[in-house]
């Protein structure tokens, strides 16, 4: 192609006219070469880098493009509504007059007893190597599924403690986690845990 500015001249040049070749050597030399041979594969495809990229997708590439990216995006979709947990009603949470009776925990059996305007009172009994055997109680307020209460513990060996707690209850009232602690806090003793026993 012939330059229209040329260095010494700031004129105008003609531009070539139309009905001659415009292609260069080496654009002839990539449709003509052999690449059925592994060196003329290399060679094609060397002299192919050269030549500017060209962006031309056919319409039947790009349906296949969207239609591939809109299934995958309906599926991700699709797996986090299918996989999402459902929120559990109110009613699986309300506890009232479910969790009265004897409980298991890591400390031994624990026996809740539920009285009037959600109150709810715990007793429980364990032994400890360095405080002896040890009787605990508590009382609390039963609010949907968790109770929070204040205890108290008497060691035979010790001084008497006490503390505050908290209890959560899984849906459907049978099983507890929970946390308790000395002074004001509800969590700087220890965890426990608890299933109903049966009967």
């Amino acid at each position: 192609m012939q330059k229209l500015w040329s260095s010494k001249s700031k004129r105008s040049q003609p531009l070539p006219p139309e009905d001659e070749d415009t292609s260069s050597p080496e654009t002839e030399g990539l449709e003509s070469e052999d690449t059925t041979s592994a060196e003329g594969s290399l060679k094609y495809f060397s002299k192919l880098l050269k030549k500017p990229w060209s962006w031309q997708i056919s319409l039947s590439w790009l349906f296949l493009a969207v239609g591939v990216g809109g299934v995958a995006i309906a599926t991700i979709l699709g797996l986090q509504y299918l996989t999402a947990p459902d929120a559990a009603s109110d009613s699986d949470l309300a506890c009232k007059s479910k969790i009265s009776g004897d409980w298991q925990t890591p400390f031994g059996k624990v026996t809740l007893q539920e009285a009037s305007e959600n109150l709810v009172s715990g007793k429980y009994e364990y032994a400890n190597f360095e405080r002896g055997k040890i009787t605990g109680e508590f009382t609390g307020k039963l609010s949907n599924n968790v109770v929070t209460f204040d205890w108290t513990e008497t060691p035979n060996q010790q001084a008497k403690q006490q503390g505050k707690g908290i209890l959560v209850f899984g849906e459907g009232c049978k099983e507890f986690y929970g946390s308790y602690g000395t002074g004001e806090s509800t969590n700087n003793f220890g965890n426990w845990q608890g299933s109903r026993l049966t009967k």
